[in-house]
């Protein structure tokens, strides 16, 4: 009896034994939601995405999350319980945006995806956060406008837009201000000027305004489009006439070389210009002169004589004046006169000048002189004679050879040598020749 007790003794010890190291059974939990693919967080730590399972959660309440993009989150609290599985599901619910549309102006109806969705301005409250919306606005005199509108999550979302008028404008303005603008033909103010309802596509505008050129210029016109057009005016070019009284003067517009009058200058644009008239002789003239677009002007300029003069007198009268190469002519006189009228040399230039003197019969004189402009300077000049033969008289006597003086009515009267006559009697002349011709 005793050693069937301690047997059984032995075999409740040892059943104890093995009962209290027997592991505690836990439960699985199967988390999944409609849709998918929410992140699962449990007593906040991430547990993965559902579908998902979990198998080390111990007994007591737990706190869940479900997370998914495009909708709300969904918090859970559940308790674990012995059994060997354990499901939970949730279907998700969607984000709904909040979302304000506005137009300028106001009044524009709105089409979302198709579907008449009413008149801004419009606060929508039921569309689904996660989708992308295309919506078309439209009203009349304005181009259709589309927009692609996507949230972000709950956050509010304010959309203003500008409407965009179905024709374009265009500021004009010109320099200078107040030329005529026409569009496409059609006269639309005086610059600066805003032109508006102007059609889409090719639009044409020109600018008039006198004393400048006419200016065109094509725009391409897109409806809505506000352009801005600032032209700078081509004035007209200015001409000038420029005329020397004598003729011949040179002329320097602003100091640059332009030509010996007369003289026409064009393409001159408008302003003040500095000319000046230079003839030597003459003293310089300058003039501003001021030219006006499309003008044509003209300009004389009436020179003053600066240059010296010259007064010759010889002796004898008729001998012929050369001056600076070139023949003047002869001086003149009252026969019998030891010295001549006086020869006048006009308008010579400032400087030193040579005179030659010629006279058959006499020596050739040659003279410098020296001419200040404005001044009158005199040269009396008197030629040596010379012995010159000219006739050959064969008498009875002899040869005599020498210069016809005179013819008398019983004798031929010659210059033997420089400053001895003889008086030949024609009775002892049997021959008379001239051995050159006499000048007159």
């Amino acid at each position: 009896m005793r050693l069937r007790a301690a047997y059984a003794a032995i075999v409740t010890f040892l059943a104890s034994a093995l009962f209290a190291q027997e592991p505690v059974i836990r439960t699985r939990v199967n988390v999944s939601s409609q849709p998918s693919g929410a992140t699962v967080i449990v007593d906040g730590r991430d547990r993965g995405t559902t579908p998902v399972t979990l198998y080390d959660l111990g007994p007591g309440t737990h706190h869940l999350r479900y997370r998914l993009s495009g909708y709300v989150e969904c918090d859970r609290f559940f308790t674990m319980d012995e059994g060997p599985v354990l499901e939970k599901s949730e279907t998700l619910e969607p984000e709904k945006a909040l979302f304000l549309l506005r137009t300028i102006p106001e009044g524009c109806n709105i089409t979302i995806d198709g579907m008449a969705a009413g008149m801004t301005p419009r606060l929508f409250t039921d569309l689904l956060a996660k989708e992308t919306y295309k919506i078309k606005l439209t009203k009349t005199g304005y181009l259709p406008q589309t927009l692609s509108v996507k949230f972000n999550g709950r956050e509010p979302l304010v959309r203003e837009e500008t409407m965009v008028l179905d024709s374009g404008t265009i500021r004009i303005s010109s320099e200078p201000a107040g030329a005529e603008v026409f569009v496409n033909g059609v006269p639309r103010g005086i610059s600066p000027v805003v032109v508006g309802d102007v059609p889409k596509g090719r639009a044409v505008v020109k600018f008039c305004l006198e004393g400048f050129h006419e200016e065109v210029r094509e725009l391409s016109m897109r409806a809505g489009d506000t352009l801005n057009l600032p032209i700078v005016l081509r004035p007209l070019p200015g001409t000038l006439h420029l005329v020397s009284v004598p003729e011949g003067a040179r002329f320097y517009l602003d100091d640059v070389a332009r030509g010996e009058g007369p003289l026409v200058i064009t393409d001159l644009k408008p302003g003040e210009y500095r000319i000046k008239a230079v003839k030597e002789g003459y003293g310089e003239l300058e003039k501003t002169v001021t030219i006006v677009a499309g003008e044509s002007l003209r300009e004389e300029f009436r020179l003053s004589n600066v240059m010296g003069r010259l007064e010759i007198r010889t002796e004898p009268v008729g001998a012929t004046i050369v001056f600076d190469g070139r023949i003047l002519g002869d001086t003149k006189g009252v026969d019998g006169a030891l010295r001549s009228d006086i020869f006048h040399v006009e308008n010579v230039l400032e400087g030193e000048h040579v005179i030659i003197v010629r006279k058959e019969g006499y020596e050739e004189t040659s003279r410098k002189v020296k001419i200040r402009n404005s001044h009158t300077s005199q040269a009396n000049i008197r030629l040596k004679r010379i012995f010159l033969p000219d006739v050959e008289i064969e008498t009875s006597h002899g040869i005599v050879r020498g210069a016809f003086v005179e013819e008398r009515a019983d004798s031929i009267v010659v210059e033997v040598s420089l400053g001895i006559t003889q008086a030949i009697p024609r009775s002892d002349i049997r021959k008379f020749t001239w051995t050159r011709v006499k000048s007159k």
